[in-house]
């Protein structure tokens, strides 16, 4: 499937949405027809606008270009959006969350990111599956209205019993964001981040992902984990298309603190680039979390070895092991409670703010408060539970019990950021006079960019030979995004390019 470059410079928007177009003739739409609920049953997108209105769109767009006015560089582009971004009824699509009792919802108006992809000539495609409310309720990538999203790289699909970032996990919550790129649904996608939410399954995907800097891009009418925490991002399959899309987001968005152009800061060379790598064996998932494949340790060593001398022979400076304690290590309380669980807590005692504030923004809603959704799962659940994807509720239940003061949820940010920036990434930084800082998407360096409110990145890296999952590596740096870019563009030019998936085969093991 072609990049966000390739649409751009060939095809018209119409091109790829009308009958009229040879081998072409609805592209992204045929393969999420082959793909999404038959053949490889990927059930990464939960809806799609109609037809027509997908062509009343293109139309609209191309007609604009004929006379000249373009909207952006990514004018009549397609894309795909988490399913957490509020969408108005005419464009066609609900917004779940992923659950049925918000299926028939009504918001006033779209999220202000939809409102920047519409204003700058993009064609929403569709809205993506995702952990069930951004992951409270449920397996990792499962959602009561479109169930459980597939890796588009396992034959046979999610194992039963695998945990939560076993090998045949896709990551979440942002999963159909990163399935349906990798799967060709779409060339770029959005979704959100907590910790992880975006960058996790985009790893397992092969793809490159952006978690923008936290406050740098408008959450309105998004449904938010935790107001502290919570931003947006893009994934895609090239550094040019992620920082395109990112690019616009910065630009046209609340805060617009974007410092350079992303665009610009792509480079192919490593000089003058340093690069610190944190020691990958003190990053790894502790064994309660993962079930890692046989010789997946000693492979992934050996290629993170092999990145670091890649790097130092195109002229790149490398520091390793930079030391940062692993956040599951950093202990936070005299009853042994480490910073992990104390961002847990944090995120925890602000879910039920956040429902609050999505759900008063809907014209209609029938449910009001994460109460109301707990009696309607409750109520209705034969649909909203599953036996072996989501037996219970939880998450849920104990954000509903959850409960920090304004005071404690001070005291605790500043400890995260303690950890995090100030005897982490800054200091790393600013010791070793490194650019940013890599780390294994296998361990919970994400935490980093939660505690510190920084932004990171993910890029591919290699594939488990023994099951054929991707996994990726992990980049973070101070906040803004500049520096990430550059070390993504270097590195796309000189490491092996992504693993396609072959859905056939995923479709004839199921």
């Amino acid at each position: 499937m072609q990049s966000v470059a390739k649409v751009r410079t060939e095809v018209t928007a119409r091109h790829w949405l009308h009958d009229k177009c040879g081998n072409c003739r609805n592209i992204y739409l045929a393969q999420i027809k082959k793909h999404n609920r038959a053949g490889a049953q990927l059930h990464a997108i939960i809806s799609t606008p109609t037809k027509q209105q997908l062509l009343d769109v293109a139309q609209r767009l191309d007609q604009e270009r004929k006379t000249g006015k373009i909207r952006g560089p990514l004018h009549g582009v397609p894309i795909i959006v988490k399913d957490a971004f509020a969408t108005v009824p005419s464009l066609g699509m609900p917004t779940t969350v992923g659950s049925y009792a918000l299926i028939d919802s009504r918001p006033k108006k779209n999220a202000a990111i939809i409102d920047v992809l519409i204003q700058n000539g993009l064609i929403i495609l569709g809205k993506t599956n995702l952990t069930e409310f951004c992951g409270f309720k449920g397996t990792g990538g499962w959602s009561a209205v479109e169930g459980m999203c597939q890796s588009p790289y396992i034959l046979g699909g999610f194992k039963k019993g695998e945990k939560r970032r076993g090998e045949t996990a896709p990551g979440g919550s942002s999963t159909g964001s990163a399935v349906g790129v990798a799967a060709g649904f779409c060339p770029i996608s959005l979704g959100t981040e907590t910790s992880g939410s975006l960058t996790s399954p985009a790893s397992r995907a092969a793809l490159q992902a952006l978690k923008l800097t936290p406050g740098s891009v408008s959450m309105e009418g998004v449904w938010e984990v935790a107001s502290t925490y919570d931003t947006a991002g893009a994934m895609a399959k090239s550094v040019l298309d992620l920082a395109l899309v990112s690019d616009m987001l910065l630009r046209t968005t609340r805060g617009g603190c974007s410092k350079v152009s992303l665009t610009k800061s792509i480079r192919s060379k490593w000089q003058g680039l340093s690069v610190g790598f944190v020691d990958i064996e003190k990053w790894r998932l502790p064994l309660e979390a993962r079930d890692p494949d046989p010789g997946y340790d000693e492979q992934s060593f050996a290629d993170y070895q092999r990145a670091i001398q890649m790097i130092q022979e195109h002229g790149g400076r490398v520091v390793h092991p930079v030391h940062i304690t692993p956040p599951e290590e950093y202990i936070v309380d005299s009853e042994g409670g480490n910073v992990d669980d104390l961002m847990d807590n944090i995120m925890r005692s602000q879910a039920r703010d956040g429902c609050k504030k999505y759900l008063s923004s809907l014209e209609y809603s029938k449910v009001n408060d994460l109460k109301d959704i707990i009696n309607f799962n409750q109520a209705n659940a034969a649909i909203e539970f599953d036996d072996m994807f989501c037996p219970n509720q939880n998450g849920l239940e104990k954000a509903l019990e959850a409960t920090m003061s304004a005071e404690d949820l001070e005291k605790n940010l500043q400890i995260c950021r303690q950890w995090a920036a100030t005897k982490g990434v800054d200091k790393i930084i600013e010791e070793c006079n490194v650019d940013v800082i890599v780390g294994p998407c296998d361990s919970f360096f994400a935490g980093l960019g939660v505690g510190a409110n920084y932004p990171l990145a993910s890029i591919p890296f290699g594939v488990v030979k023994s099951s054929g999952r991707p996994y990726g590596l992990h980049v973070i740096a101070r906040a803004y995004e500049g520096k990430i870019i550059s070390f993504m563009g270097a590195w796309e030019a000189t490491w092996p390019a992504r693993k396609i998936p072959d859905l056939d085969a995923v479709a004839g093991s199921l």
